[in-house]
């Protein structure tokens, strides 16, 4: 008997009484997703691609602006996407890699303005549209083009053969 209250007053000491139970543990409500990258996004000067620090590459040996540069892996991703979607593969996602055209320095400063940031987020709503694997991929992929093409119809026509390019039917 002893030694069973001895254990019950162990057992009373290590448990403690009319404390409520701890809450359960809920995790945190996502955060909306914050784009860093906009029109307001402030350009810092110096960085590789800006005014007086264009990009050199074989390419363009005289040096690129950040945005030219940038669209040339858009190009490449984009081209690289027609393959997948001509044979029926899943196009791996863009958008996070295409976003920066938004704040990238362009090759004349006054090009970065509202016509020139509209046209940029309805071309990454189309690729965000592509990203999402719909039903229609060669649909999606088209619009993405379409979107390039409106874009460089509007500002800077150099592109449109490369464009042209990119259409699911050219060579």
């Amino acid at each position: 008997m002893r030694r069973s209250l001895a254990c019950l007053l162990l057992l009373g000491c290590a448990c403690p009484k009319n404390e409520a139970a701890a809450p359960p543990v809920v995790p945190p409500a996502p955060r909306a997703v914050v784009d860093d990258c906009t029109l307001a996004t402030k350009l810092l000067p110096g960085v590789p691609g800006s005014p007086g620090n264009l990009i050199a590459s074989e390419r363009n040996p005289n040096g690129a602006s950040e945005l030219a540069t940038h669209m040339r892996l858009m190009v490449d991703d984009v081209r690289d996407a027609k393959a997948k979607v001509l044979a029926g593969q899943a196009v791996p996602a863009l958008r996070e890699r295409h976003r920066k055209l938004r704040c990238a320095w362009p090759t004349s400063p006054s090009d970065r303005n509202e016509a020139f940031d509209a046209m940029a987020l309805s071309y990454l709503s189309k690729v965000a549209a592509l990203d999402a694997k719909p039903a229609d991929a060669r649909a999606a992929y088209t619009a993405v083009v379409g979107a390039c093409r409106t874009c460089h119809e509007a500002t800077c026509d150099g592109p449109i053969a490369v464009i042209d390019g990119l259409e699911l039917d050219a060579k």
